[in-house]
């Protein structure tokens, strides 16, 4: 399911996140600022690439790269540059630790044997991986990471289950930016009105996270 260069990504992904939540705060926080970054991600991970399985693809983590700038071919760096590690390291730094962007990987989906050839009474027939497949998987990931705020609100409320909820949500919120290769730009593709629709649980789950805080 995992490639080690797919691992190598999620584990530097898991480290920047928790460095950014926990920014220079008490030494004694590491241990939960790690527990807090792997859940998140993992559950975001693991439930796009189950997604994934269900549309017969491949669903590959890695960081978010950037390479084009302008319109024109030319306007394009010769080698993709890993803002996935820049950019939220810079900004934690210069906000002082006050704006925690949490923009760290992009998914690639590709698709799978069983789904480029399917054989039906002996003709093959090529099962065509669209934007409505990309868009229906990176969905998936953005509600279950908004829908851990029901965990502390319905199960158990400890102070580590709500810092899980809100990093989740607020992991959920960055990636939802229509920027780049971020997750946002392959939800958007499917229409503004379905973007529309996740960003509505997206704030639904804040809202109810205000209530597990009270």
């Amino acid at each position: 399911m995992f490639s080690l260069k797919e691992l190598v990504h999620i584990v530097l992904a898991i480290i920047l996140f928790a460095f950014v939540i926990w920014f220079f705060q008490d030494q004694s926080l590491i241990f939960s600022v790690f527990i807090i970054a792997s859940v998140v991600i993992l559950v975001n991970v693991f439930a796009k690439k189950f997604a994934g399985r269900y549309f017969h693809t491949s669903v590959e983590m890695k960081t978010w790269e950037f390479q084009r700038w302008g319109y024109y071919v030319r306007s394009q760096f010769k080698k993709p540059k890993p803002v996935g590690i820049i950019l939220p390291f810079l900004v934690v730094f210069a906000s002082m630790g006050v704006i925690k962007m949490l923009t760290f990987l992009q998914t690639e989906i590709t698709p799978t044997i069983r789904r480029v050839i399917k054989k039906r009474g002996g003709v093959r027939r090529y099962a065509e991986l669209t934007e409505w497949h990309n868009a229906w998987i990176i969905s998936i990931g953005m509600l279950f990471n908004a829908g851990l705020v029901l965990v502390p609100l319905l199960i158990f409320r400890s102070d580590l289950l709500i810092d899980i909820a809100k990093y989740s949500v607020y992991y959920a919120a960055w990636n939802m930016i229509p920027l780049g290769k971020l997750d946002g730009t392959k939800i958007i593709s499917l229409g503004f009105g379905w973007w529309l629709f996740i960003w509505f649980w997206i704030l639904l789950a804040s809202a109810l996270l205000f209530f597990v805080v009270l």
